[in-house]
C-alpha cells in the first residue's frame, strides 16, 4: 500500500476503536500496518478482522503482531 492509504487505514482504525496501529516500510512487502498482538482483546480483534475484510485487506499474524497489508505477505513474515 502507499503512504496515503496506510495513513487513511491507520487513522480510521485509531478513530473507530482506539487501537494503536503502527506503520512499517519493508523491502519485500512495501508499507504494511501492524498491531501488537498483546494490545488487542478478542472484541478488538474481531472489529479489525471485519474492517480488513470489508476493505479487502490481508490480516495475518506474523512475528507476534497482526499485520495488515494490501496483499499476502512474503515468507519473511509468515
Amino acid at each position: 500500500m502507499n503512504v496515503s492509504e496506510a495513513m487513511k487505514f491507520k487513522r480510521e482504525i485509531r478513530t473507530a476503536w482506539g487501537v494503536d496501529v503502527k506503520m512499517l516500510d519493508t523491502a519485500e512487502d512495501g508499507i504494511v500496518l501492524y498491531v501488537e498482538r498483546e494490545t488487542l482483546d478478542i472484541d478488538s480483534y474481531k472489529l479489525i478482522a471485519n474492517y480488513t475484510a470489508q476493505k479487502e485487506l490481508s490480516l495475518q499474524l506474523a512475528v507476534g503482531n497482526f499485520v495488515i497489508s494490501t496483499h499476502p505477505l512474503s515468507s519473511r513474515f509468515g
